[in-house]
């Protein structure tokens, strides 16, 4: 028993594959260049050094308090935001489920809280600049020179890489 497949079929397919090998890299491509991310603190908190595992730390809730004592305060976008996926799995290498997950896991076990979740990226920088050990993300600024130094509502903090052994 031969099975043949017609040419229009086939056809169709190839078309397929193709479009999806070029809208998936196209797309996601873009969509990272647009939604570049970056961590901002209050600015009580501007000479902190953050590599990636205290920044993983802090946003998985495990870590209470910053290095000099004070409680710190996480404030994140909505779960849906394209914005929080980027960041997740970005700077902390996880995805935005598991991180849901880990936080509705200590609420309802009563360990601890979840971070304040914000409507929008303005209202994160007004947040985070009002509030003292606060820490959030937001969509990476253009930089300008009248800006370059000393943001006035809020302080860009430089991720440390740590160097492969």
């Amino acid at each position: 028993m031969s099975s043949t497949v017609h040419p229009p079929v086939l056809q169709r397919l190839r078309h397929l594959l193709v479009a999806l090998l070029l809208m998936l890299p196209g797309a996601a491509g873009a969509q990272d260049a647009a939604l570049n991310v970056e961590v901002i603190v209050s600015p009580s908190l501007a000479r902190m050094k953050l590599d990636r595992d205290l920044l993983r730390a802090v946003f998985t809730m495990r870590v209470r308090e910053w290095p000099d004592g004070s409680p710190i305060r996480v404030f994140v976008l909505p779960d849906d935001n394209p914005l929080s996926d980027q960041f997740y799995r970005e700077r902390l290498g996880m995805y935005s489920y598991v991180l849901r997950r880990a936080w509705d896991r200590m609420v309802f076990t009563g360990t601890g809280f979840a971070p304040t979740v914000v409507r929008s990226e303005d209202e994160m920088m007004e947040r985070v600049r009002a509030t003292p050990g606060a820490i959030g993300f937001v969509r990476k600024r253009e930089s300008s020179s009248q800006n370059r130094f000393a943001p006035p509502r809020w302080q860009t903090l430089r991720l440390m890489t740590s160097a492969a052994p």
